[in-house]
C-alpha cells in the first residue's frame, strides 16, 4: 500500500524461497505470457539444482562495462554498449547436477569423474525464481556460459556449498539483450472493493483514477459493463483505467480479479 509519501512496503524485496533451474542450450525460454503466469509448468528439460545456501541465492550483476563515450559538450554521453554481466549462486547440493555443471562431466557406474581445472566450454540456459515475503514472484530466464566454479573450504559441521559463476550472453530470443525479467505481483484471495473514482464526468478516452483493496492480479475493468480498453494497476490499492467509447450517463465501474468481481461502483460520465 502507498502512503502519503509514496512509499510502498509491499513493494520491498524479502526473499523466503525459489530454486534455480538449467536446461541445455538452445532450450525453449517461456513465453511472457507463460512466466508470467502464477503457475508457470517449466520445460522437462530444465533441471532444478535443489537447495542453494542461506548466503548464496542469486546474486545477478548487470552493470555497463568501460566508461561512457563523453562529447565536448558537457552534460552529453553515451553508454559503450558493452556489458560484462554475471549470475553467481552457491548450491549446497553437490550431486549428479552440480558436478555436470560444475566440471561438464556425468559420473559413471562408480560415481568417478576426472576435472580440468582449465574449464570447459558449457553453455545453458539458466532460470531463477524467487518468492518475496510479500508474495510477489520474481522470475529470471537468461543464456549463459560457467565461469568459475569453486568449493567451499571444508569445514566441520558446515555446508560445503559449490560457488558457481556464470557469464550472461546477449540472446536472439531476449531482443539482443541479456536477461528476461518477470515481476508478478501476488494474486489477492479477496475480490476487489472500490471506495472512490475520480475525476467523475470523464469522457471517452479520458482516464479515471479508482482506489480500493485487493487490486493485485485484476484481469478486467468495466464501465456500465463495457471493458476499459487500457488499464494499469499501480498497487493493490489503485488502478488507473481509460473510459471506454459509450453514451453519457450512469456507467458503474466494476473491478474483477482473480478472487471474482467488485460490487459495482456508481460513476456518471460525460
Amino acid at each position: 500500500m502507498v502512503d502519503a509519501f509514496g512509499n510502498d512496503i509491499s513493494a520491498v524485496g524479502i526473499p523466503v524461497t525459489g530454486f534455480l533451474g538449467f536446461a541445455p542450450a538452445g532450450t525453449t525460454l517461456p513465453t511472457p505470457a507463460e512466466g508470467g503466469s502464477a503457475t508457470l509448468t517449466l520445460d522437462p528439460a530444465y533441471e532444478k539444482a535443489g537447495l542453494l545456501t542461506e548466503d548464496g541465492g542469486f546474486e545477478w550483476t548487470l552493470e555497463p562495462d568501460g566508461d561512457r563515450q563523453k562529447f565536448f559538450q558537457e552534460g552529453y554521453s553515451i553508454p559503450t554498449g558493452l556489458a560484462d554481466p554475471t549470475l553467481v549462486v552457491k548450491l549446497a547440493q553437490y550431486d549428479r547436477l552440480a558436478r555436470k555443471i560444475a566440471w561438464g562431466k556425468t559420473p559413471d557406474a562408480n560415481g568417478f569423474i576426472t576435472i580440468d581445472a582449465g574449464g570447459y566450454i558449457g553453455d545453458l540456459v539458466a532460470f531463477s525464481e524467487e518468492i518475496f515475503k510479500s508474495g510477489v514472484i520474481r522470475r529470471r530466464v537468461a543464456d549463459v556460459f560457467l565461469i568459475k566454479a569453486k568449493l567451499d573450504k571444508s569445514e566441520r559441521g558446515k555446508v560445503n556449498g559449490l560457488e558457481l559463476t556464470f557469464g550472461l550472453r546477449r540472446s536472439p530470443r531476449l531482443n539482443n539483450e541479456h536477461v528476461g525479467e518477470w515481476l508478478i505481483p501476488p494474486a489477492s484471495t479477496v475480490a476487489p472493493t472500490l471506495t472512490s473514482a475520480l475525476p467523475s464526468g470523464q469522457a471517452a478516452g479520458q482516464t479515471v483514477t479508482i482506489t480500493g483493496t485487493g487490486f493485485y492480479g485484476a484481469t478486467s475493468v468495466t464501465f456500465g459493463g463495457v471493458e476499459s480498453p487500457l488499464f494499469q494497476v499501480n498497487s493493490s490499492t489503485q488502478i488507473k483505467a481509460a473510459l471506454p467509447a459509450g453514451a453519457a450517463g450512469s456507467a458503474p465501474i466494476v473491478v474483477t480479479g482473480p478472487a471474482g468481481a467488485s460490487t459495482p461502483r456508481a460513476y456518471t460520465r460525460a
